[in-house]
């Protein structure tokens, strides 16, 4: 059953068990300590996903945060991000895709095509498709109102 999500622009929503949900994330905090810019977001998307895989409190959907002391739910809107943020994490997103392809379990124990369905969910959203095409929901996300993440001024 999923118990991590990642909710893209148009509402539609990629679902899958949480520790292939923190491997993603993880993939995301990988490529975003490669660009200019990208540090300030891979460090708090570390706080999302567990540190550790005996990570205290661990109940699947979700764990509990020693250091913030909170339970932290692995459910993630994208577009609670700004819109700078956005693109960075698209763009590591496309570019862990293109590495797990060409690197296989040097890059990560993720299978390719688990990442290449969420890079693909995002180009349908891109383009303005049906934001239910290839959602793991039948229904569209709820209109995202908060503010998550660095730089919201």
């Amino acid at each position: 059953m999923a118990s991590g999500f990642i909710i893209l622009k148009d509402g539609r929503c990629w679902a899958r068990y949480w520790s292939v949900y923190d491997a993603i994330i993880r993939i995301a905090i990988k490529e975003l300590r490669l660009v200019e810019n990208g540090e300030i977001l891979a460090n708090w998307l570390t706080s999302i996903i567990p540190k550790s895989d005996d990570e205290w409190g661990e109940s699947g959907w979700g764990f509990f945060n020693e250091e913030t002391d909170d339970w932290i739910t692995r459910n993630f809107d994208t577009r609670s991000l700004t819109p700078k943020n956005q693109k960075l994490f698209w763009n590591a997103i496309i570019n862990g895709s293109k590495k797990l392809k060409e690197k296989g379990l040097e890059y990560s124990d993720l299978y390719p095509e688990v990442l290449d369905r969420l890079v693909k969910m995002y180009i349908l959203s891109q383009e303005g498709a049906n934001p239910l095409d290839m959602s793991d929901w039948n229904v569209i996300a709820d209109e995202c109102t908060e503010k998550n993440g660095p730089d919201w001024d």
